[in-house]
Parts: structure tokens; sequence; C-alpha cells
């Protein structure tokens, strides 16, 4: 059942249409039944720009939720194009700051009328304003230094406008579109809905540094900033400030004294225990949301954006990446089909020698030259070619392995990402098959041998019964079976063919040896109404053979 969008958000829908057909999608506008809400003169501008750059444009013309969707989408190449991909990842996610009344308003409706108690002081000028909220600089009445993560007024209404028409055009065009068939539009919109609405919600972030810290407590090269909860609601968030130096900021680095390879090492380190051991990772490490401490220690900023992964995605994960480390097409295959979503016309031959091409890509390549993050992304792509959706989760994983990969590369050009990896993985697989994580997954499933256990005499014999009564029906399908009996079909023709061909020889020899014999005039031969059958039978035996010649050598049908 699709459903209608509510008359209020009718002016919305049509400034998004009119949008996107400005800038050269109306045939998406006419495919979704959606022309009759564009305006008389409603074109293509900016004709000359690829199409990736024109939706780029759209989105951020569209505002807060827009540039997030843009967003969302640049982590999923397994669904959309490469060019496109490139591009929404550019989508620029800095707007002009909101008044400063709007910012005394918000805190006074979040904290009560008495929040200019709290801060012994506040500075108006925000650090950095972004489509959902800003930053700005404080100091608690104890002496603390705070950041204040302001929400901007009505985005969250908005939001939830645009939700709502969002997942109103993924109905429509999973029932109309072409590409409904293959791709699943409401569950991607949801999936994008769910997140957002946790992005709103700044109590959801404090949570999500929270647990990161906890999953990084053990690990000393690794700094989480504190919450500070008492002063923060679903639309204040007050977090520890730490002045520390950008990842990025390497001139700096190198004159405080700061070793390059070490913050490296504690920057894998971390990102490994969040990933393969943890289940919980940042989603977003650009050098922005990444600072360094003395002692090479690594600050996380910017808990909006986190990833999570279930066991069975953490085991496949690391089959894949061990498949690749081994070069063993195997395992990789094993894991994408694992991973991800298969259409069920999938060609398993095909995307074997795929895999295979890579495989051999990397073959002559040293262990320690290989780039992960572009092996895992090259398998993305074959995703996309052969439409296995993969989970939302591991394509954000590839996002942010690509991120600290280049990071890393930045920060010494010698070091080895796989390298450096590579012990970490191994200590995984090394914990996996202990015992006790062994007896554990054992006391997890033994539930549902259980439960098979004692379903499978009921099934048996619900089967034998219908086996007795005669009504049991089994159905076998051969996936080439068309094929096996068209070229069955072939064979038999042949067959016929040549058994007619020699019954005719037969008849003809018999008749020729008759004429030899005196039977028959040798030449001029003619019974059957005064025929020339001698003859005649000569040329139809020459056609019939060369015929059958033909179709053995083609090895077709006829």
């Amino acid at each position: 059942m699709v459903l209608r969008p509510r008359y209020a958000h009718i002016q919305r829908l049509r400034k998004i249409a009119n949008t996107l057909a400005k800038h050269g999608f109306g045939y998406f506008i006419d495919q979704l039944g959606f022309s009759g809400l564009l305006n008389r003169g409603t074109g293509g501008e900016k004709a000359q720009l690829s199409r990736g750059e024109r939706l780029r444009l759209a989105l951020e013309e569209l505002g807060p939720t827009f540039v997030k969707l843009g967003q969302f989408l640049s982590t999923r190449p397994d669904i959309i194009p490469r060019d496109i991909v490139q591009e929404l990842s550019r989508l620029q996610d800095r707007v002009a700051p909101f008044a400063t009344e709007r910012v005394y308003e918000i805190l006074r409706d979040e904290l009560g009328e008495g929040w200019e108690e709290i801060f012994a002081s506040f500075d108006p000028e925000p650090l950095a304003a972004a489509s959902l909220g800003q930053v700005h600089l404080a100091s608690l009445a104890g002496g603390q230094r705070v950041i204040v993560k302001v929400q901007r007024p009505e985005v969250a209404r908005l939001i939830h406008t645009d939700l709502e028409i969002l997942h109103y055009v993924a109905q429509v065009a999973q029932r109309h579109s072409v590409y409904g068939q293959i791709y699943d539009f409401v569950a991607m919109a949801e999936e994008f809905s769910r997140a957002l609405k946790q992005e709103l919600d700044y109590t959801a972030e404090g949570r999500n540094a929270d647990r990161l810290r906890q999953a990084l407590r053990g690990e000393e090269g690794v700094y989480i900033p504190r919450v500070y909860w008492e002063y923060t609601t679903g639309r204040v968030l007050t977090m520890e400030f730490v002045e520390a130096v950008k990842v990025n900021e390497l001139e700096e680095l190198a004159r405080r004294g700061y070793d390059p390879r070490r913050i490296a090492d504690n920057l894998l380190r971390a990102f490994y225990r969040q990933v393969l051991v943890e289940g919980f990772f940042h989603g977003d490490p650009h050098p922005g949301n990444l600072a360094v401490l003395p002692g090479e220690r690594i600050v996380f900023m910017d808990f909006g954006l986190v990833g999570t992964l279930s066991d069975e995605h953490r085991r496949e994960i690391i089959r894949l990446v061990l498949g690749l480390v081994r070069r063993r097409s195997r395992d990789v295959i094993r894991g994408m089909v694992n991973l991800g979503t298969v259409p069920s016309d999938l060609d398993m031959k095909a995307l074997r020698r795929e895999i295979d091409k890579l495989r051999q890509k990397y073959l002559a390549v040293p262990l320690k030259d290989i780039k992960l993050g572009s092996a895992i992304d090259e398998l993305i792509d074959v995703a996309f070619r052969f439409r296995i959706r993969m989970p939302g989760e591991f394509t954000l994983l590839v996002k942010t392995l690509l991120s600290l990969e280049g990071l890393i590369t930045t920060l010494d050009p010698h070091l080895s990402f796989i390298q450096l990896s590579t012990p970490y993985v191994w200590e995984l697989v090394r914990r996996q098959y202990r015992p006790r994580e062994v007896w554990r997954a054992v006391e997890e499933n033994l539930g549902a041998y259980l439960d098979l256990a004692y379903e499978l005499p009921v099934q048996v014999q619900r089967i034998l019964s219908r086996l007795s009564r005669g009504d049991l029906t089994i159905k076998l399908e051969h996936q080439d079976l068309r094929s096996f009996f068209r070229h069955l079909e072939a064979a038999v023709n042949k067959l016929s063919l040549s058994l007619i061909l020699l019954a005719f020889s037969i008849i003809m020899a018999g008749l020729i040896i008759s004429a030899g014999l005196g039977a028959l005039p040798l030449t001029g031969s003619r019974f059957f109404f005064r025929l020339p059958v001698l003859e005649i039978g000569s040329v139809i035996a020459v056609v019939l053979f060369s015929w059958l010649l033909l179709t053995i050598f083609r090895g077709g049908r006829f």
C-alpha cells in the first residue's frame, strides 16, 4: 500500500520535483508520475555538468535532509554508480550560522531559565556551523572548558517532513521504477530515516561517545572526551573540550616531536579493536574529527555517525580480508555472498571470473604494497556489477577504511596499512577458535539445534504420512534443463536423419544392383510413372548427406 503525502507536504514535494527537474532530472520525475508538480518552463539547467555534479548541486539546494541523503548514498557504492558516489562525497555540510538570539532561546528551552548560571563563559561566535547545528566554545562554572553543540531551530520539523516525503517517493519508485525490481528502495529509505533521526537526537551521540570510550578502555593510545550529561538534552550536547593538534597538521606534529609511525599504529590499533573485537566503530574518521595529544594519543571527536557489526558480519569480514591477503578467490566469494543480499539470477561462474581477475591483479604485488581499502573497494565495484547489495554497515566500514588508509599514508608514505593490520586480524582468528569462544558459539546455537532435533521426527512423520496416502509431491527443477533438451533434440534429429539416409542408401543400392544385374536398364531407367529414379535418388542422397555433414560440423539444430 502506497501512502499518500499529506496536503501540508505537497508544496515541499513540488519544491523537490522542480529542483530536481531544474538540474536535469526531469525524466526521473516523469517516470515516477510527478510531472504534474512541475512549473511551466522548468528545464535542465547546467546540462554541461556531469550527472554527479548536477545531483550534488540539487541536494545542496534542497537543504539538510538531502545533504545528509547524499552523504548516506556516498557510502553505498554497491548500489550507486561510482562517478556519482565520488561527487556526492564532496557534499559540503557547511552553512551560515544562525542568530545568537536563537541559540540562547534553545539553551533556555532545553536547560532551563537559569542556563546562564551553568556557564562561566559562552562564546557567541560558533567554532563551526553545519546543516543540523553549530558548536560553541564555553566554560562551566567549575572552570572546565567545554564545547556546546546546539541544534538548528525548526530543523527537526523540516527533516521529519522530508523523511515522510522520501518514504512516499521510495514506495512509488519501488512500484513504478525499473530499478524497483532490483533494489528495495523502501528499506533503504527506512535505513536512512533511522540514521538521520538518531543524528537529530544529541543524547544518542552522547551515548555513542560513552560506548566508544568503554570499547577502547584498554587502549592507552586513545582518548574520548567526556560527556556532561547534566547539561545534555536531545537538542543540546555538552562535551569536554580537548585542545590537541589535528592529525593532518604534519608540520605542527613534527614541531612538537610526535612520532608519525606511533600515531599511525595507535590509530590502527584503535580501529581494529573497534571493528574486529567490539563490533562498534566511529563512522566518520576524517582529519577534522581526529587529533593528537602528547604521547601520540589519538582523540576522537564527533560521534554522530557510528557503525555496528554483528558477530556474523565480523566473521564474514575476516573471511573476506583473509581471502584477499591469502589471495583465495573461494574465500572472497563466500564472504561476499554471505555478507550481501544476492539476486536470484546471480551468475556464480562470472562472479568467480571477476574475483580471479582481481586475484591475478594482486598476485605479483608484495603484501606490503597492497592497499587493503582500495582492494575491498574494488570488490564493492564487483558487487555493484552483479547487483549484490552489501549491508550498509559494511559499506560504511569500507569508507572508514579508505579514510584511515589515506591518513596513514599521509603520516608516513612508507607505512603499509595491510602489514600493520595483519597481526590484529590473526589475533582475532586465534581468539575465535579458543575453547571458550567455541563453547560460547555452541551454547548460542544449542537452542536452535535442540529445536531442530525436536521438530525433525514430527516433520519426518508428516512426510511418511503423506507418502502412505500417495499425495506427496516432489518438484524438481534443473536450471539448465531447457538447454539440455535443446541439445538432446538436435542429437535425436541428427540420428533420425542418419537413419533415413541409411535406409534411402540401402534402397538406392538395391536399385543400382538390380540395374547392374539386368533387372533394370542401367541407363535411362524409368519406372514409377516413367521417372528417372536412379538419377533423382542420387541427387537426393547427395543433398541429404551434405545436409547431415553440415549440421554435424555446425553442432546446432535444424
